[in-house]
């Protein structure tokens, strides 16, 4: 069920973090990302609504309420272990095993396709906000160097693409 999903990925402390030596008391959870990446992708949209005026803010703003949503079933899987594994499978089962709403589902598989304008900003919200913390974090003196150089590269290609201007 959607709501116990939702309960279990709220408190999840991210696993990257975790790797890179920020200890689990500190370590951002999951809930918290959602929460600055959706401040993150208001921003955006207001900018993309004075370039072009067109871009659906409540369903960019439920991508990025539900893009991490199957970690409340799979857990935080970090990009080393996704790049090995059958990771959109394992999504795609969480989801299907989970009883998801359809509208859910299709959000969720919107968001990880990538090809719409709500996709791309909900995306790229995701990315700015481990930016942020992954800079918050390096001046704490954590290694997240990886995390930044990975992050920064994808949000820069995702500006590019939205042709927007912004100094990360």
């Amino acid at each position: 069920m959607l709501s116990s999903m939702g309960m279990r990925v709220v408190w999840l402390a991210r696993t990257g973090w975790m790797q890179s030596g920020v200890p689990p008391s500190i370590a951002e959870t999951v809930g918290q990302h959602t929460f600055l990446a959706s401040l993150i992708a208001i921003d955006i949209m207001g900018m993309l609504k004075t370039k072009n005026g067109t871009i659906d803010e409540g369903r960019t703003l439920k991508m990025v309420l539900i893009h991490d949503l199957v970690e409340g079933v799979t857990g935080d899987i970090p990009k080393w272990s996704s790049n090995r594994i059958k990771k959109h499978e394992l999504e795609e089962e969480a989801l299907t095993s989970s009883n998801v709403p359809n509208e859910i589902t299709e959000l969720w598989r919107d968001y990880e396709k990538g090809k719409s304008l709500e996709a791309k900003v909900a995306r790229l919200s995701d990315l700015l906000a481990t930016l942020k913390m992954a800079l918050y974090y390096k001046e704490k003196s954590f290694d997240v160097e990886s995390i930044e150089e990975s992050t920064r590269r994808e949000a820069t290609r995702l500006l590019n693409e939205l042709d927007l201007e912004l100094e990360i």
